[in-house]
């Protein structure tokens, strides 16, 4: 079996394109400007170009059509929207996806970890009802790759999308704030709420779940401007002007930096008198990122298309949670641990 790779020459893909080579998988180079000519000759395409690009929807669409499956390392949760329209039919071609392809998508250290994460949380709870993820980037920048810029730029004015009581609720960047547990060195940050793909993937495993968010932790004043800049992006002069300052060249992270680089994610779901925390930290997310994606490519290809039985697919319905990350672990600097915490009554 042969894996397609769309973007090898960028951050994230070069590196995709290394572990892939690594573990001995011959990958085909998919072509942005005609993906049809290289998905004949391959079961799984991995799309690493980051941003909602023309030619990405293009090679979405083709591979569907060919029942060659999808994993998808774009952010953007309008993105990962589309794609889970795409894969179920819903404002597809005519015909929708009869091929049986899987579609995972945001299938990076964003929301990839989160959705493990979640699952593994939800495990340890007896009626699991609430789901809070939240991010670290260990104070650092956190757009650091073209990908990761053009999508800032789709997601401008955009507000997010959460579950509360089973049903999607918007909210805007940093309306609704909370304490995030971290495990150390970080420990409890304060957090507020972004947009998350695991409102998307946890419903499809988790679907009793009847509150989901996801939260980037930020000092109160970085929470502050991030609702200032939510705002500004609500108007047609500040998108412009949000637009423009995010359209500057970004410098392409060297392995030095990369690895300077620190993340952290924790899963709490909730239930009665209970939780169950889940965390992951580690260096490098273009690595892990890049790990993810080959991880899960590499699984998806052991999985025929099955025609009816396509369609989005969260990373936890793809192989076992603590079996990817186990795999990640073995890759990269990750780890990851979980723990029950009995709540105090109130």
């Amino acid at each position: 079996m042969r894996l397609g790779l769309l973007g090898s020459t960028g951050v994230v893909g070069s590196v995709v394109g290394e572990v892939l080579a690594a573990r001995g998988w011959s990958w085909v180079d998919i072509d942005l400007r005609d993906p049809s000519a290289g998905l004949g000759q391959v079961e799984v395409v991995v799309l690493a170009t980051g941003g909602d690009l023309p030619g990405t929807r293009e090679t979405v669409t083709t591979a569907l059509e060919r029942g060659v499956h999808v994993v998808d390392v774009d952010r953007e949760v309008g993105h990962l929207d589309w794609l889970q329209r795409q894969a179920s039919g819903s404002g597809a071609p005519a015909g929708g996806n009869p091929s049986g392809a899987w579609v995972v998508g945001a299938a990076g250290v964003r929301f990839a970890v989160g959705d493990l994460l979640a699952g593994l949380a939800a495990e340890l709870v007896a009626a699991p009802a609430d789901l809070h993820v939240a991010y670290t980037a260990g104070g650092g920048r956190t757009l650091v790759t073209p990908g990761e810029r053009r999508a800032e730029r789709a997601a401008l004015g955009r507000p997010a999308q959460a579950l509360q009581g089973h049903q999607p609720v918007e909210e805007h960047p940093g309306e609704v704030r909370r304490l995030a547990w971290f495990p150390r060195p970080v420990g409890p940050a304060h957090a507020a709420a972004v947009p998350g793909g695991e409102v998307l993937t946890v419903p499809l495993h988790r679907p009793e779940l009847a509150a989901i968010r996801t939260y980037e932790a930020l000092p109160s004043w970085r929470a502050e401007l991030l609702q200032a800049r939510a705002n500004l992006a609500r108007t047609r002069w500040g998108r412009r002007v949000l637009t423009r300052r995010l359209q500057g060249r970004v410098p392409r992270p060297g392995p030095a930096r990369r690895a300077g680089q620190r993340w952290g994610c924790v899963a709490e779901v909730a239930g009665r008198g209970e939780l169950g925390r889940a965390w992951a930290y580690g260096h490098d997310p273009v690595k892990v990122t890049a790990a993810l994606a080959a991880e899960l490519a590499t699984r998806l290809a052991a999985v025929a298309a099955v025609p009816g039985q396509g369609g989005l697919r969260a990373p936890s319905q793809v192989a076992p949670a603590s079996a990817v990350l186990d795999a990640i672990a073995d890759a990269t600097d990750l780890r990851w641990s979980r723990t029950h915490v009995d709540l105090p009554d109130r």
